[in-house]
């Protein structure tokens, strides 16, 4: 009869749990960092979108008093290009494009009339 109790755990119970913990750390680490991510371009995505907008209202309301808008802006980290087509003297085209970074572009075609 063995009448010495075994108390606490054993040196492989404490390596395989060290280990799981290690694991499920590192991968909770790479989850926090694209989901971190995901939110950061979000953002920025909503910035492009509010730039985008300015801008279109800004280039109807030149075109209403019958000028032509400005084809380029730049706010902060977000740069804006646009091209017009005239269609005739009432109506015309407009391609802006809003791009940040290397591959991060927003690009819409809008119709611009007085």
């Amino acid at each position: 009869m063995n009448w010495h109790k075994n108390k606490g755990f054993s040196l492989v119970e404490v390596l395989v749990g060290a280990a799981l913990v290690a694991l499920w750390s590192v991968s909770s680490l790479r989850l926090l960092q694209v989901g971190l991510s995901a939110i950061d371009h979000a953002h920025t995505k909503a910035k492009a979108v509010e730039v985008l907008m300015t801008y279109l209202s800004e280039a109807q309301q030149t075109w209403t008093q019958g000028n032509n808008p400005k084809l380029s802006k730049e706010t902060g980290q977000l740069h804006l290009t646009a091209e017009l087509t005239p269609i005739d003297q009432f109506n015309a085209t407009i391609e802006v494009t809003v791009y940040w970074g290397n591959d991060n572009e927003l690009a819409q075609t809008f119709w611009l009339s007085r």
